[in-house]
């Protein structure tokens, strides 16, 4: 699997796990088979996939139906799931994993469950909200951050340093595979 490039990325990983209570239950089905667990975090912890995550929120699917093709296309992780009924457990750290992945990224379970069309190995999963209190605060921080644009310098000023700022986000954002 290609090594992703993690810069400004929300990483999850096995420490995630072994530090909430409810994810810690499900360590040992990551222990038993690392080369999974290892792949599983680096397709959450890809950038283009963190996106899918919440794209499939934003259109109304569960975060898992995302991703859930790429999990079962990938050859550990899908001849992992195709064991059954041992692939159970496995496939419940991987909502988990998609839980504390979604917490980092904002969103907060709702405790609705959604269907997951399409895919051969998940049929529901969990619904996310994002966090408005994280919302809101950025939010703010955004709009401070251009009132405080509007009072630099000479109107020529203010022009260039916008033009530079929505130049600089495009490219961060194009960067992390995100649309603009």
């Amino acid at each position: 699997m290609k090594t992703p490039d993690l810069q400004g990325v929300t990483l999850v990983d096995i420490n995630d796990f072994k530090r909430d209570s409810h994810a810690a239950k499900y360590v040992i089905e990551l222990d038993c088979r690392p080369d999974a667990a290892d792949r599983l975090f680096g397709l959450l912890n890809e950038p283009a996939n963190e996106q899918r995550l919440v794209d499939a929120e934003m259109l109304g699917m569960p975060a898992l139906a995302g991703v859930a093709r790429f999990l079962e296309d990938d050859p550990v992780i899908g001849e992992v799931l195709d064991l059954d009924p041992a692939s159970l457990r496995f496939r419940q750290a991987i909502g988990v994993a998609i839980k504390l992945k979604m917490a980092k990224l904002g969103w907060q379970t709702t405790g609705t469950k959604g269907a997951v069309r399409g895919s051969r190995h998940f049929t529901k999963a969990e619904r996310y909200a994002q966090d408005r209190l994280d919302r809101d605060a950025r939010r703010e921080r955004s709009l401070a951050a251009l009132e405080a644009v509007k009072h630099i310098g000479s109107k020529r000023e203010q022009k260039e340093t916008g033009r530079y700022l929505m130049k600089a986000l495009a490219e961060t954002r194009r960067a992390e595979g995100r649309p603009f």
